[in-house]
């Protein structure tokens, strides 16, 4: 199957043998690789709990009934299929470097991953209108994802915490939030994203930025324009960065440090900067601890 305009074959092929999993509990509709949050009597032990009448009885635990002359039955957590939605960001902010290459890159690539194993894959994003593709699974649905990617361009004038805030509500139940933003408007967007999380959602905030942006190589005297504003600046970079770099080593580590306080996965990426290792070190570390 082809994957027009939006990540190569290549670039999936060397993480085509890894999954993304969930670390929060989902709701699905079928057994899958995922935590529900719904007992059953399937897959995974999870607890004992008195018997009630209607219970089947081939689940009593007899042992513990000979020692407590009580009758408790087994549960067992079901597993599910997980619902994920990319969210990657369309404001004019993006529109910078290679940051919204590297950005709808990274969400062709995990909604891909997603879909290989079986699960339900959409996105939801706002440039010059809002683009919904509810989460669904089959081959038909990755086709259909990748062509909504390749159609959005960075012209949006909603902030990233507006388009957060919309994606919530039309999320019907909880899955795997996939944020992707240079998260200019941190605290609005960071926000969001914490109440994403208390939805029950399980959320990862990929941290997109332009090399340009963290380093200020961009030569001589130069006119910077605020893309969201239109707002002009000239600057002498070689006068200017040493404070900027350190103001914006500062800005990332305070931004991180925001969200992986409340548990939320961050990645960061830069943009120009190798993405197949970013992305395999963060998917075995995110494997690893569900």
């Amino acid at each position: 199957m082809s994957r027009p305009h939006v990540v190569t074959s290549s670039e999936l092929q060397s993480l085509r043998d890894l999954e993304l999993v969930t670390k929060a509990t989902v709701e699905g509709l079928r057994q899958g690789l995922h935590r529900s949050p719904f007992h059953g009597y399937s897959a995974e032990f999870s607890q004992y709990r008195h018997y009630r009448p209607g219970d089947d009885l081939k689940y009593v635990d007899w042992k513990a009934f000979a020692r407590t002359d009580r009758i408790y039955t087994r549960q067992f957590r079901e597993t599910t299929n997980v619902s994920a939605l990319c969210v990657p960001d369309a404001s004019r902010s993006m529109n910078f470097g290679a940051k919204f290459t590297m950005a709808r890159t990274v969400a062709a690539i995990l909604g891909t991953l997603v879909l290989d194993h079986g699960d339900a894959s959409g996105v939801f994003a706002v440039s010059e209108r809002a683009h919904y593709l509810p989460p669904r699974s089959g081959r038909h649905q990755l086709r259909t994802l990748l062509s909504e990617l390749a159609s959005l361009e960075p012209t949006g004038t909603v902030s990233m915490a507006e388009s957060l805030r919309r994606a919530a509500a039309v999320l019907k139940r909880r899955g795997l939030v996939i944020v992707i933003s240079d998260l200019y408007e941190d605290q609005e967007t960071i926000g969001q994203v914490r109440r994403l999380a208390r939805m029950g959602h399980d959320v990862i905030v990929v941290h997109v930025l332009a090399k340009e942006e963290v380093t200020l190589d961009v030569g001589g005297a130069a006119e910077f324009v605020e893309l969201e504003t239109g707002r002009k600046l000239l600057v002498q970079p070689s006068a200017a960065r040493e404070s900027y770099l350190t103001a914006v080593r500062n800005w990332m580590e305070e931004v991180e440090r925001q969200v992986r306080r409340d548990g939320i996965d961050y990645l960061r990426l830069i943009a120009g900067e190798a993405l197949e290792p970013a992305l395999r070190r963060f998917l075995v570390g995110r494997k690893g601890a569900a």
